[in-house]
Protein backbone atom coordinates (compact mmCIF):
# COMPACT_ATOMS: atom_id res chain seq x y z
CA UNK A 1 0.00 0.00 0.00
CA UNK A 2 0.95 3.51 -0.71
CA UNK A 3 1.81 5.55 2.59
CA UNK A 4 -1.74 5.23 3.94
CA UNK A 5 -1.50 9.34 4.05
CA UNK A 6 -2.03 9.93 0.56
CA UNK A 7 -5.66 8.18 0.83
CA UNK A 8 -8.72 10.64 2.36
CA UNK A 9 -12.09 10.01 3.09
CA UNK A 10 -13.79 10.29 -0.57
CA UNK A 11 -11.36 9.14 -2.56
CA UNK A 12 -12.90 6.67 -5.62
CA UNK A 13 -10.12 4.10 -5.74
CA UNK A 14 -9.20 1.12 -7.90
CA UNK A 15 -7.47 -2.00 -7.53
CA UNK A 16 -6.02 -4.34 -9.63
CA UNK A 17 -6.98 -7.88 -10.18
CA UNK A 18 -5.83 -9.83 -12.53
CA UNK A 19 -8.21 -9.53 -15.68
CA UNK A 20 -10.70 -6.21 -13.60
CA UNK A 21 -10.62 -3.32 -11.50
CA UNK A 22 -12.22 -3.56 -8.68
CA UNK A 23 -13.69 0.08 -7.48
CA UNK A 24 -14.19 1.24 -3.84
CA UNK A 25 -14.50 4.47 -1.83
CA UNK A 26 -12.28 5.22 0.77
CA UNK A 27 -14.40 5.69 4.36
CA UNK A 28 -14.05 8.37 7.24
CA UNK A 29 -13.36 5.41 9.45
CA UNK A 30 -9.77 3.77 10.30
CA UNK A 31 -9.41 0.03 10.95
CA UNK A 32 -7.29 -1.33 13.76
CA UNK A 33 -4.03 -1.27 11.88
CA UNK A 34 -4.42 2.22 10.90
CA UNK A 35 -5.37 1.68 7.14
CA UNK A 36 -8.58 3.45 5.98
CA UNK A 37 -11.70 1.35 5.99
CA UNK A 38 -13.34 0.98 1.98
CA UNK A 39 -16.78 0.87 0.85
CA UNK A 40 -17.93 -1.18 -1.97
CA UNK A 41 -20.23 -4.00 -3.57
CA UNK A 42 -18.74 -7.35 -4.09
CA UNK A 43 -19.27 -10.74 -5.93
CA UNK A 44 -17.38 -12.23 -2.71
CA UNK A 45 -20.04 -10.45 -0.49
CA UNK A 46 -23.28 -10.19 -2.80
CA UNK A 47 -23.86 -7.04 -1.35
CA UNK A 48 -22.18 -3.33 -0.29
CA UNK A 49 -20.06 -3.86 2.55
CA UNK A 50 -17.46 -1.45 4.76
CA UNK A 51 -14.48 -3.74 5.25
CA UNK A 52 -10.84 -3.15 6.11
CA UNK A 53 -8.20 -2.23 3.30
CA UNK A 54 -6.50 -5.64 3.15
CA UNK A 55 -9.70 -7.42 2.84
CA UNK A 56 -10.61 -5.59 0.06
CA UNK A 57 -7.53 -5.16 -1.90
CA UNK A 58 -6.00 -8.21 -1.04
CA UNK A 59 -2.60 -6.72 -1.15
CA UNK A 60 -3.00 -5.72 -5.01
CA UNK A 61 -1.65 -2.45 -6.38
CA UNK A 62 -4.27 0.05 -5.57
CA UNK A 63 -4.79 3.93 -6.43
CA UNK A 64 -6.79 7.14 -6.22
CA UNK A 65 -8.68 7.70 -10.05
CA UNK A 66 -8.84 11.06 -11.33
CA UNK A 67 -12.82 10.94 -10.80
CA UNK A 68 -14.13 13.40 -7.84
CA UNK A 69 -17.01 13.18 -6.09
CA UNK A 70 -20.14 15.12 -6.94
CA UNK A 71 -22.05 14.96 -3.99
CA UNK A 72 -20.64 16.66 -0.31
CA UNK A 73 -18.29 14.08 1.37
CA UNK A 74 -21.10 13.04 4.09
CA UNK A 75 -23.86 12.48 1.66
CA UNK A 76 -21.79 10.21 -0.14
CA UNK A 77 -21.05 8.20 2.95
CA UNK A 78 -24.70 8.01 4.38
CA UNK A 79 -26.05 6.76 0.89
CA UNK A 80 -23.20 4.58 0.51
CA UNK A 81 -23.47 3.15 3.69
CA UNK A 82 -27.48 2.92 3.51
CA UNK A 83 -26.92 0.26 1.17
CA UNK A 84 -25.09 -2.13 2.92
CA UNK A 85 -26.73 -5.77 2.92
CA UNK A 86 -29.26 -3.92 0.59
CA UNK A 87 -27.37 -3.43 -2.98
CA UNK A 88 -27.66 -7.01 -4.68
CA UNK A 89 -24.38 -7.17 -6.66
CA UNK A 90 -24.73 -8.03 -10.47
CA UNK A 91 -22.04 -7.91 -12.72
CA UNK A 92 -24.23 -6.29 -15.82
CA UNK A 93 -26.09 -3.51 -14.05
CA UNK A 94 -25.07 -3.36 -9.93
CA UNK A 95 -21.28 -3.99 -9.62
CA UNK A 96 -18.10 -2.26 -8.00
CA UNK A 97 -18.11 0.26 -10.78
CA UNK A 98 -21.84 1.52 -10.80
CA UNK A 99 -22.30 1.41 -7.20
CA UNK A 100 -19.25 4.32 -6.51
CA UNK A 101 -20.36 5.79 -9.27
CA UNK A 102 -24.13 6.39 -8.06
CA UNK A 103 -22.77 7.31 -4.31
CA UNK A 104 -20.05 9.65 -5.60
CA UNK A 105 -23.08 11.40 -7.85
CA UNK A 106 -21.73 10.30 -11.10
CA UNK A 107 -23.22 8.96 -14.24
CA UNK A 108 -23.98 5.24 -13.50
CA UNK A 109 -22.07 2.85 -16.32
CA UNK A 110 -19.64 0.71 -15.91
CA UNK A 111 -16.61 1.25 -18.57
CA UNK A 112 -15.75 -2.61 -18.09
CA UNK A 113 -19.10 -3.93 -18.98
CA UNK A 114 -19.16 -2.16 -21.63
CA UNK A 115 -15.76 -2.66 -23.00
CA UNK A 116 -16.64 -6.40 -22.12
CA UNK A 117 -19.82 -6.44 -24.53
CA UNK A 118 -18.39 -4.42 -27.22
CA UNK A 119 -15.18 -6.72 -27.47
CA UNK A 120 -17.08 -10.02 -27.61
CA UNK A 121 -20.03 -8.75 -30.24
CA UNK A 122 -17.12 -7.15 -32.09
CA UNK A 123 -15.15 -11.32 -31.98
CA UNK A 124 -18.50 -12.62 -33.18
CA UNK A 125 -19.08 -9.83 -35.91
CA UNK A 126 -15.45 -10.76 -36.71
CA UNK A 127 -15.83 -14.56 -36.94
CA UNK A 128 -19.31 -14.34 -39.10
CA UNK A 129 -17.53 -12.51 -41.80
CA UNK A 130 -14.23 -13.81 -42.16
CA UNK A 131 -15.09 -17.53 -41.44
CA UNK A 132 -17.46 -19.63 -44.30
CA UNK A 133 -18.52 -22.28 -41.74
CA UNK A 134 -17.77 -21.27 -38.41
CA UNK A 135 -18.58 -23.25 -35.80
CA UNK A 136 -19.66 -22.26 -32.03
CA UNK A 137 -16.11 -22.98 -30.24
CA UNK A 138 -14.90 -19.74 -32.86
CA UNK A 139 -17.57 -17.68 -31.95
CA UNK A 140 -17.10 -18.49 -28.02
CA UNK A 141 -13.75 -17.90 -28.83
CA UNK A 142 -13.06 -14.92 -30.41
CA UNK A 143 -15.52 -13.23 -28.45
CA UNK A 144 -13.88 -14.14 -25.14
CA UNK A 145 -10.26 -13.15 -26.68
CA UNK A 146 -11.82 -9.80 -28.06
CA UNK A 147 -13.97 -9.01 -24.76
CA UNK A 148 -10.77 -9.42 -22.46
CA UNK A 149 -8.60 -7.32 -24.95
CA UNK A 150 -11.43 -4.61 -24.50
CA UNK A 151 -11.25 -4.98 -20.70
CA UNK A 152 -7.92 -4.36 -20.67
CA UNK A 153 -8.25 -0.88 -22.64
CA UNK A 154 -10.76 0.18 -19.60
CA UNK A 155 -7.99 0.98 -16.61
CA UNK A 156 -9.26 4.08 -14.76
CA UNK A 157 -6.47 6.55 -14.78
CA UNK A 158 -4.30 7.07 -12.23
CA UNK A 159 -4.52 10.64 -9.99
CA UNK A 160 -0.46 10.82 -10.16
CA UNK A 161 -1.15 14.48 -7.45
CA UNK A 162 -1.57 11.66 -4.49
Amino acid sequence: MKNQMTFKAGDIVVTNFSNYQHWSLVTDKMCNKGKPKLISVTNRNGTVQEETWDEVTQGRHTYVTKLKIERPLHEVLQNARAQINKWVYSIESNNCEHFVKWSAGLEITSTQVKAVVVGGVAGVALVHILSDNPKLVHYLGSAFILGSLALATTRAIEDLSK
